[in-house]
């Protein structure tokens, strides 16, 4: 089997100055490869012409820079949307989704590129297609941050084809709402949101970055301890225990009791507001009465709920519900004094629900497995 060599953007910004400095050279050229990659968005070492050559060639030599391989993508018919299907070092799949919205008014340009944090999903949620393909392995912290490079560099080179025109920086927003679940692959995760954050790195906000779980309690509540600029997303999609267990299997380890419990907390130490996820599915979870439920779970809890319109997959059973039910659902909820929204769908044309466009690349017999979260 065929060596890789080591992933550069897997490294820490120490671990960085480390290499940089078994190689001979400053410390200090350490934070000049950052700037290479994260601001002026090298696509290689030769880019890299404040550098010195003999340094770039030794690079070049014992590490690797850039890994992903796009083998398929689809944009949508008004070209706000660009999904990618990326091939990893080791042959396996993911996919990303950059999605672009049109400026209006006095809002700000928003480039949006939604991540995948793992190959496959250990969660099994039934109506999403990425839970359908079984878990492979988590991703490294280099494999995440080529996603958003890559679409960085995709909208600065002008060669998106939605918004072309940059008024501050080619990607504003990064959601963890790929494939996967994030809080499942905490370190990497974690260590990949760093370098977003950092001055170093991307310089991503607060409000920039969101943090999307189908609710692995233990790890909300370490989240809560981390020096983090992120928000929180909980994939919610039910009101109740009976409900939530069939669609969100993990709320058989972490019950709603438990969930809110910790985002109660989660806003009680952070200030930060939680969102819940809500996928509307017709005559599943869309009814009148379950949006009184969920008012009740969430009353008193300074959150607010996005509702969404269930993308359709191969599971029969689940089909998006109308928009008209939708905004019925969304006016009970107003009612009863919960802050909430419909999100708006991008990339409907194009499959672009998590997990889609990689479904048609695995075989029926494919040899997934789905190991214990713990």
């Amino acid at each position: 089997m065929e060596r890789l060599l080591p992933h550069i953007l897997d490294l820490t910004r120490s671990q960085l100055q480390q290499l940089v400095i078994s190689c001979g050279v400053p410390s200090y050229r350490a934070d000049q490869l950052l700037v290479w990659i994260y601001k002026k968005l090298a696509a290689s070492y030769t880019d890299m012409t404040d550098l010195p050559l003999s340094f770039r060639q030794k690079l070049a030599a014992e590490t690797t820079l850039f890994t992903l391989r796009p083998l398929e993508e689809k944009v949508s018919n008004d070209s706000l949307t660009r999904k990618i299907l990326f091939q990893l070092d080791d042959q396996k799949t993911i996919e990303t989704t950059l999605m672009e919205y049109e400026k209006r008014d006095s809002s700000r340009e928003r480039r949006t590129v939604c991540v995948s944090s793992q190959v496959g999903c250990q969660v099994g949620c039934s109506f999403c297609a990425t839970g359908q393909q079984g878990f492979e392995r988590n991703l490294r912290p280099g494999e995440i941050l080529e996603q958003i490079l890559y679409f960085m560099r995709l909208v600065q080179t002008g060669t998106s084809p939605g918004l072309i025109q940059i008024e501050r920086r080619p990607v504003t927003n990064v959601v963890f709402m790929g494939m996967g679940e994030p809080l499942a692959n905490y370190d990497n995760v974690l260590q990949t949101i760093v370098m977003l954050n950092a001055k170093y790195g991307a310089g991503l906000g607060a409000r920039q970055i969101t943090l999307s779980t189908s609710g692995l309690v233990p790890q909300i509540n370490r989240l809560i301890s981390e020096n983090l600029h992120v928000e929180l997303a909980v994939s919610l999609h039910a009101a109740n225990d009976t409900l939530r267990n069939r669609l969100v299997p993990i709320n058989k380890k972490y019950p709603l009791s438990q969930l809110v419990q910790a985002c109660r907390e989660y806003f009680a130490k952070t200030g930060r507001r939680p969102t819940f996820e809500y996928a509307l599915f017709q005559g599943v979870n869309d009814s009148l009465d379950q949006a009184r439920e969920l008012a009740r779970l969430v009353s008193g809890l300074n959150c607010s709920v996005n509702l969404i319109l269930g993308n359709p997959t191969s599971c029969s059973e689940f089909h998006s519900s109308s928009m008209r039910q939708a905004l019925n659902f969304q006016k009970e909820l107003t009612s009863n004094g919960i802050t909430n929204t419909i999100r708006v769908s991008k990339g409907t044309d194009i499959d672009a629900g998590c997990g889609q466009l990689k479904s048609r690349w695995i075989k029926n017999d494919s040899p997934l497995s789905n190991p214990e979260i713990k």
